[in-house]
C-alpha cells in the first residue's frame, strides 16, 4: 500500500528524487510588449505623386459637383459677382479721374487733359484704400459665410445662405482686420502698377508682372486665413502662421487644382471665340460685336461662379490640411444637402 502510493505519487508530480530524467522542456517567457500606437494619416505622406494628383483631382470634381448639387450656393456667385463688378467700375473710375494709364506700363489715358485728383496724392491713395477696403471686405465676409456654409454641409447639416451669413457674421471684428492688412497692401501694389512715366515700357512691364507675381504667391501663402478665423477662431498672427503650415502640407494639391481649373477656363474659352472666329470672316460687323458681348458675358458668368467652385476647394484643402482625411463630400461618398 505504501509502495502504491509512493508510485502515485511520482506520477502525478512528476518527480523522483533518483530520476536522471531530461530536464522538463519549458515555453520562453514571454516579454509584455507595450501596445503600438499608429500615427494618424498625414496630408502627403506617404502617398506619393499619384495620391496627391488623385486628392486635386477628387477636390476640383467635388468641388464643382457640391455646387451643383447645393445650388443655394450660387446665391454667393452672384453676391460676389457684384462686388468684382463695384471694385472694377471704382477702379476704373479712379484711373479716369486721376489721368492714370488705361492700361498699365502704357501711355494710353482716357481721362481728361487736367486731373481731377493726381495720381500718388493723399485723395488719391485714401480713394484708393476705401475703394479697395471695401472690395475685400465685402469679399471675405462672403467667402467666409461660404466656407461656413460648406462646413455645414460637411457635418450632415442643410446649409442655407442666410446660416452661412449669420455664422460669417461672428466673425466681423478678425475680417475687417484681415481686409485692412490686404487694402494697405493693395495701395502699395498700386504704386507698382503704375510706375513712373520716365521708364521704358519693357521695365514698366517688368515691375508690373514682377509685383502681380509677388501678390499672387502672398495670396496662396494665405490661402487659409480665412477658414482658420471662422472654423478654428484664431487670431490674425495665429491664422497667418497656421495658413503657412497648411500650405506646407498641401502645395501639391493647391497646384493640381491650380491646373485643372486652368484647362477648364481655356477650354471654355477656345469654345467661346470659335462662333467669334467664324462671324468674324463672315464679316457682319452687328453679329460680330454680338458675339463679343455675348463671349464677354459668358467669361463674367465663369467668373462668378469660378469664385463659389474656389471657395469650396479651399474648405475642402482646409478641412484635409487639418484632419489628413479627404472630406467625403469631395470624394463622392456623402450627397450635400
Amino acid at each position: 500500500m505504501t509502495f502504491h502510493l509512493s508510485e502515485l505519487f511520482r506520477k502525478y508530480r512528476a518527480w523522483c528524487p533518483n530520476s536522471d530524467a531530461r530536464p522538463l522542456r519549458t515555453a520562453p517567457p514571454v516579454l509584455a510588449t507595450p501596445p503600438v500606437t499608429l500615427n494618424p494619416a498625414q496630408p502627403g505622406g506617404g502617398a506619393g505623386g499619384s495620391g496627391r494628383n488623385d486628392r486635386g483631382i477628387k477636390l476640383t470634381t467635388g468641388s464643382i459637383r457640391l455646387l451643383v448639387r447645393n445650388r443655394q450656393l450660387f446665391w454667393f456667385s452672384l453676391l460676389t459677382g457684384l462686388v468684382m463688378i463695384f471694385s472694377l467700375v471704382s477702379n476704373l473710375y479712379l484711373q479716369f479721374i486721376s489721368g492714370m494709364a488705361l492700361f498699365p506700363g502704357t501711355g494710353l489715358t482716357t481721362g481728361p487733359a487736367s486731373a481731377a485728383i493726381s495720381w500718388g496724392s493723399p485723395p488719391w491713395i485714401a480713394l484708393t484704400f476705401i475703394i479697395g477696403f471695401v472690395s475685400t471686405f465685402v469679399t471675405y465676409y462672403l467667402l467666409a459665410a461660404l466656407i461656413a456654409c460648406v462646413s455645414f454641409i460637411h457635418s450632415g447639416r442643410a446649409a442655407t445662405v442666410r446660416d452661412g451669413l449669420a455664422h460669417a457674421g461672428q466673425y466681423l471684428r478678425p475680417l475687417f482686420s484681415w481686409a485692412m492688412i490686404w487694402a494697405c497692401i493693395g495701395v502699395v501694389f498700386s504704386f507698382f502698377m503704375n510706375p513712373s512715366t520716365m521708364g521704358s515700357v519693357l521695365v514698366n512691364f517688368g515691375i508690373i508682372y514682377g509685383s502681380m507675381a509677388f501678390m499672387a504667391c502672398l495670396y496662396v501663402l494665405t490661402l487659409f486665413v480665412v477658414p482658420l478665423l471662422v472654423l478654428d477662431n484664431n487670431d490674425i498672427v495665429t491664422a497667418v502662421t497656421g495658413s503657412l503650415s497648411l500650405f506646407r502640407k498641401v502645395w501639391a494639391e493647391i497646384l493640381v487644382c491650380f491646373i485643372i481649373y486652368f484647362l477648364i477656363v481655356f477650354v471654355v474659352m477656345l469654345i467661346c471665340l470659335v462662333p467669334m472666329i467664324a462671324i468674324g470672316f463672315s464679316g457682319s460687323a452687328s453679329a460680330a460685336v454680338a458675339v463679343v458681348v455675348a463671349y464677354m458675358l459668358v467669361m463674367l458668368i465663369l467668373l462668378f461662379i469660378g469664385s463659389t467652385i474656389v471657395g469650396i476647394t479651399i474648405t475642402g484643402l482646409y478641412i484635409y490640411g487639418k484632419t489628413g482625411i479627404l472630406p467625403a463630400m469631395f470624394d463622392g461618398k456623402q450627397n450635400g444637402y
